[in-house]
């Protein structure tokens, strides 16, 4: 009669073999977060970064990004950077609008802020007298 402590006993795969699958599964599980940079997602439903939905395909992104206006409507402020209009919390070109000041913006580019400054440029407005 056999032990009942040994696997074969208890129709269990041997040792060797449930190693082995624990060993491939951490493996597995390890590779999948190593691969996203990021860990696990907080938010499941969460698409990972650069991961995009057909419908929110990103326009293609400016070389470098332009910090034009800063407007303050209601107390929200709203930042134009290369022709689009973002408030604070929205992505730009990829990257989260973390702050929008009155002559800057903050921007969190994968972990790393880059800053916009607003450059002030000097303009002439014309009054047209047609009626």
């Amino acid at each position: 009669m056999k032990p009942f402590w040994r696997a074969t006993a208890l129709n269990l795969p041997s040792p060797n073999n449930f190693l082995f699958v624990i060993l491939v599964i951490s493996m597995a599980s390890g590779t999948a977060f190593a691969a996203n940079g990021n860990g696990p997602r907080v938010n499941p439903f969460e698409l990972p970064q650069g991961i995009y939905s057909k419908e929110n395909i990103p326009k293609e992104q400016p070389q470098d990004l332009v910090l034009q206006a800063i407007f303050n409507i209601n107390g929200k402020r709203i930042a134009t950077i290369s022709g689009e209009n973002f408030f604070k919390g929205d992505f730009a070109f990829g990257k989260r609008v973390l702050n929008i000041f009155d002559n800057q913006v903050v921007l969190d580019s994968g972990g790393k802020e880059e800053i916009l400054i607003l450059e002030k440029n000097n303009f002439k407005l014309r009054k047209s007298f047609k009626k």
